[in-house]
């Protein structure tokens, strides 16, 4: 199927740019496991060959997945029988670091942990993080939009992007650099491609806004008796710590129980039936170090919490948040599931909740849950098992997930994009016209989709 537009690759880029398909063969290309099928795989060293491939794979009618670090949860790499992979992995340089101008310039291959310690090795700081921070790459966290850990201060990666290098379906490179905050010049084109999922163009460089390193970082976790008392106890620490609050996390008990069931140690808290929190501060040297532990210790005083741990060190810190982060406990302990990462108003996230919960229960039992996320920017996760038949029913019980989220005037996407698997509900929530608009640019820049079909929208024609 892909030996005539290989072999054109192999001549005019290099026989050693192309993976072969029994080598590609079960890479992994969703952190639950999902692997590839024995497709081939491009792996361009810059951005001039990935322009060539693409020139040709377009001459061909050969359309291709983009690939980044393989972190996705919903299907954004699945192959549906005719596409070549393109994988980034070889454009993976830090071009610079400006510590002047607080920017990195980065290949789109670049995995966000090394862009973090470059950062920090320059005084800086990246302000993106999230759990898969050691696969996920730069290129894969632009073209889905990621949130994380630190978006409820710092904003999405969307906020992070100050230019980007891009090339067309038809191998055209659109040079969109750009190193300043304020750059009000016409279309601001490069959010066009921006959680657009690979499907509009292939970002292959960046420039990303750094911060100021801060030193006095502050975590703790909390458990309180119920979700009404998270808004509560979110308000009063954002009045006390201001701009400095950082993370501000929710865990349903049953979550806390799975990502502590088997670890070994001590826990921050025991396991007990009310909401956990964790929530982190972060910091210059000139800040009273003491505010943090003023503030915690003021909620407790007050009645707000009923239980507290702050981290003594930075050892400290990282087992919390790696309870936080254990997904792999969620996969060896609810197997099958289904993920569904939403956004609610925050005054509607624990009706939501409940009401899932109840219809969920009522026509599956057994249904078990994991339930946590980004409270601070309205982020829920939410991981449903009704037993060895969740997978066979993935449709049911996503209609009653994405209808109860829609009604609340939620959205069915936070931050995990699209892909394939939340592709039937895309158009909950959104007007006709806004698809039809959506459907035009995706005609205007790939009306052969050519870059990851079957994914987020199609083209019409």
């Amino acid at each position: 199927m892909w030996t005539t537009v290989c072999e054109t690759i192999s001549k005019q880029i290099g026989k050693d740019r192309i993976v072969g398909p029994e080598d590609a063969e079960g890479r992994l290309i969703s952190v639950t496991g999902e692997a590839m099928p024995p497709v081939p795989i491009l792996r361009p060293r810059d951005t001039e060959e990935l322009a060539k491939a693409l020139e040709i794979c377009s001459a061909y009618k050969t359309p291709v997945i983009p690939m980044g670090g393989s972190t996705g949860l919903v299907g954004g790499l699945r192959h549906t029988g005719k596409e070549l992979y393109l994988s980034l992995e070889l454009m993976n340089q830090i071009e610079s670091i400006d510590p002047v101008n607080r920017v990195a310039t980065v290949q789109a291959g670049v995995v966000l942990q090394n862009l973090q310690q470059a950062a920090e090795d320059a005084g800086l700081s990246f302000p993106m993080d999230l759990g898969s921070r050691g696969s996920a790459t730069v290129g894969g966290l632009i073209s889905t939009n990621a949130g994380g850990e630190k978006a409820f201060r710092f904003g999405m990666m969307r906020e992070q992007v100050l230019g980007l290098e891009v090339v067309t379906a038809s191998g055209q490179i659109l040079d969109l650099s750009n190193s300043m905050i304020k750059n009000n010049t016409g279309y601001d084109l490069k959010h066009l491609f921006i959680g657009a999922e690979g499907t509009l163009g292939i970002v292959t460089r960046a420039q990303l806004r750094l911060r100021p390193h801060l030193a006095n970082v502050n975590t703790a976790f909390a458990l309180i008796p119920d979700f009404a008392s998270s808004l509560e106890v979110r308000n009063r620490v954002e009045a006390a710590l201001g701009n400095d609050l950082t993370a501000f996390e929710v865990m349903w008990p049953e979550f806390y129980e799975i990502a502590t069931r088997h670890r070994t140690g001590r826990l921050p808290l025991p396991v007990a039936s009310g909401i956990y929190l964790l929530f982190e501060s972060e910091a210059g040297t000139a800040r009273d170090p003491e505010a943090f532990e003023t503030a915690m210790a003021a909620l407790y005083q007050d009645g707000l919490v009923e239980d507290m741990a702050i981290a003594a060190s930075e050892a400290d810190r990282w087992d919390m948040w790696a309870i936080r982060n254990d997904i792999d406990a969620i996969i060896r302990n609810l197997s099958p599931f289904l993920a569904f990462d939403v956004s609610l108003p925050v005054s509607k996230m624990e009706l939501c909740v409940q009401e899932l919960e109840t219809t969920l229960t009522t026509r599956w039992p057994k249904t078990r849950f994991a339930r946590f996320g980004h409270m601070g920017d309205n982020n829920l996760h939410i991981v449903v098992s009704i037993g060895q038949d969740t997978i066979s029913h993935k449709a049911d019980i996503s209609n009653i997930v994405y209808d109860r989220v829609t009604v609340m005037n939620g959205c069915i996407s936070a931050e995990h994009g699209i892909g394939m698997d939340k592709l039937p509900w895309f158009e909950m929530g959104k007007t006709s016209s806004a698809i039809s608009l959506m459907q035009t640019i995706r005609n205007v820049l790939d009306p052969d989709s050519i870059l990851n079909p079957g994914k987020t929208i199609e083209p019409v024609g």
